[in-house]
């Protein structure tokens, strides 16, 4: 298959985003980059802070600069790879913590 996991590029943080139901600033983005042959995309974990002060998860995929509206498909050694990034990062390793503790 010829895969490979590498770094993902570094986006400014925080910077912020918008829904119809509220907006705020990412505040921790963990992602890693996955090549085959000669296309890439990189699977991110986004901690967002919306201006109420709430914070949710949002699992999400980029094809270089570009945010992708499409569902974040991953297979398990990406996961593997991109959880070992989201635990470079506190808060995102705090909440998956909690939440994984009821599987």
């Amino acid at each position: 298959m010829g895969k490979k996991i590498r770094s993902a590029t570094k986006r400014a943080i925080p910077r912020p985003f918008s829904f119809e139901w509220g907006k705020g600033q990412v505040i921790e983005e963990a992602s890693i980059r996955v090549q085959m042959q000669n296309h890439s995309w990189e699977p991110a974990i986004q901690l967002l802070r919306f201006d109420d002060g709430s914070e949710t998860l949002r699992f999400c995929v980029f094809h270089g600069k570009q945010f992708s509206r499409m569902p974040l498909l991953i297979r398990p050694d990406e996961l593997a790879a991109l959880f070992e990034e989201a635990s470079k990062h506190s808060r995102i390793r705090t909440q998956l913590k909690s939440s994984a503790e009821r599987l």
